[in-house]
């Protein structure tokens, strides 16, 4: 297969006006702008747009205040640690959990770009591009698209493509890649990554997968929210699940998703970069094994990368005695939090019309609750 990526690549520089021009002509684009930037009138505004000539332009002069904007007002801090271990300088494949489509990479970018690091290019599923203003937006923020549920006969060769454009990234344009652990968001608070992405991204290498990965300098990342991005629609996706066997997605399920992550109170937002894996890591992962178990071993080791940065909060802890029925967790929280947060969750849940709030609370509960008993799963300390 040709180097040609054409079809899922972002936006080169020479790209970038002609799509801010299809953008303008978009109703809503300028509104949504002046919601990010109320301080500048119409023709400053304008003005701003036809200084944009790179995609760069685009994410310091755009992207970062929005972030910054949604930052503000939708959460009690954003906070980072570990990136003090990197080299900005080295690019990297940043491996995270998936809370929130569209706010985990856009804050892991901002904070890259506000601690003076390149951004990275980010993995997204072809399924939320459900509009053509969508698709220029996410291609001028660096983003790679992911084509998700095709033929069977042609998914290997999009696999192979995908793979062998994350390796160009990498290794040729020397630009960071992020990419979620698994498709789609985690619903029940149990971070995994799937063997399913490890094949995939090992796929463009002529070499044995532990050289692969040795190659691709791959670093753990967690992100912690207070308050779980759309926790009520995914508990209620969970219900359903468990109620009649399957859960079948409604049109327009995924903008929804999309604008309550983004707009609803999060409060504190955690970013922990882990450690880049290291070679004697990786090598333990493979020696002794077939390639399965290899996979599964390496799925692993990012798991517990991603766990043992996971910042727990007092919700967390709170759900896991609730659940439990204990007070095994109660020095981690106070009265007053447990009754904000059963106040909250109760309001969560009464937002969901047509259902029983008893009959969704434990899926929500198991939501928050989970992280807590996936750290003991690893024999990870519990602060």
């Amino acid at each position: 297969m040709e180097l040609n990526f054409d079809e899922i690549r972002p936006f080169n520089d020479n790209e970038v006006q002609a799509a801010l021009g299809r953008l303008a002509a978009e109703p809503g684009f300028e509104a949504a702008l002046a919601y990010v930037f109320p301080e500048l009138n119409p023709a400053e505004l304008k003005e701003m747009i036809q200084s944009i000539h790179s995609v760069s332009d685009f994410q310091s002069k755009i992207v970062a205040g929005a972030v910054e904007r949604i930052a503000d007002f939708t959460t009690a801090g954003l906070e980072v640690s570990g990136l003090e271990k990197l080299d900005p300088h080295k690019p990297y494949l940043f491996i995270s959990n998936h809370r929130d489509i569209v706010l985990d990479s856009a804050f892991i970018n901002y904070i890259l770009h506000r601690e003076g690091f390149p951004t990275t290019r980010i993995a997204i599923g072809n399924n939320l591009l459900q509009k053509e203003w969508i698709t220029d937006l996410v291609k001028l923020n660096k983003n790679f698209i992911v084509h998700r549920n095709v033929a069977a006969r042609q998914a290997y060769d999009y696999s192979l493509r995908l793979s062998k454009y994350i390796r160009h990234s990498l290794q040729t344009d020397n630009s960071s890649v992020w990419i979620a652990q698994r498709e789609g968001r985690t619903k029940d608070g149990i971070d995994i990554t799937q063997s399913g992405l490890l094949k995939m991204l090992a796929m463009a290498f002529e070499a044995a997968p532990e050289e692969a990965f040795k190659s691709m300098h791959i670093v753990p990342v967690s992100l912690s929210y207070e308050k779980e991005p759309c926790g009520g629609l995914k508990a209620r996706e969970m219900y359903l699940k468990a109620r009649d066997g399957k859960y079948v997605k409604q049109e327009g399920e995924d903008l929804v998703s999309m604008k309550t992550g983004i707009s609803a109170p999060k409060g504190k937002v955690h970013i922990h970069f882990g450690e880049q894996l290291s070679n004697e890591s990786i090598h333990g992962c493979f020696e002794g094994h077939n390639k399965n178990e290899g996979f599964k071993n390496l799925a692993e080791a990012i798991d517990y990368g991603i766990c043992e940065g996971y910042r727990l909060n007092p919700a967390n802890f709170i759900a896991a005695d609730l659940i439990e029925a204990s007070n095994r967790f109660v020095s981690h929280y106070s009265e007053n939090q447990k009754i904000r947060f059963e106040k909250e969750l109760e309001k969560e849940l009464l937002a969901l019309e047509g259902f029983i709030p008893n009959d969704v609370k434990p899926f929500l509960l198991n939501i928050y609750a989970n992280p807590v008993f996936r750290k003991q799963h690893f024999k990870l300390r519990i602060e």
